[in-house]
């Protein structure tokens, strides 16, 4: 079968044991728009050209991760779990989802290594440093 936004969001929800569709899907536009923020240009584009039409949209939303991040089309650097997750927090927390940050990252990644080629994740875990990879490798 194949994959779109609503099965995506399902997925995530059963992985990381959430209820809320809409909180869900809020929680993978977060750790969608936080991760293709820490990928390249090009990379951002390889991942959204594997992804169908509907959630290309979540992946890399300009609108959103540029205004909330005072941005202007940079790369962000966090390089360490620990701050993922913070900047996850902080959005779960200002929109005060009833969503966990590990949780739903985890969850996120998980359903996104099986939507993509091994060869694109490989990518993705090359563009994370150490600890990242293997938290991204891991879920």
């Amino acid at each position: 079968m194949s994959m779109n936004k609503d099965l995506f969001i399902k997925k995530v929800m059963n992985y990381a044991g959430i209820e809320d569709k809409n909180a869900a899907e809020r929680g993978v536009q977060i750790v969608f728009s936080l991760l293709s923020y820490r990928l390249t240009e090009q990379e951002q584009s390889d991942v959204a050209a594997q992804l169908p039409e509907d959630l290309k949209r979540l992946w890399n939303n300009k609108v959103w991760a540029p205004n909330f991040f005072g941005l202007s089309g940079k790369r962000l650097k966090y390089r360490h779990k620990i701050e993922l997750m913070s900047l996850v927090d902080n959005e779960i927390k200002r929109e005060n989802l009833p969503i966990h940050a590990e949780s739903i990252t985890k969850a996120v990644f998980h359903a996104l290594k099986e939507l993509i080629s091994i060869g694109e994740s490989d990518e993705i875990a090359l563009m994370l440093p150490g600890e990242l990879r293997e938290f991204y490798k891991a879920a």
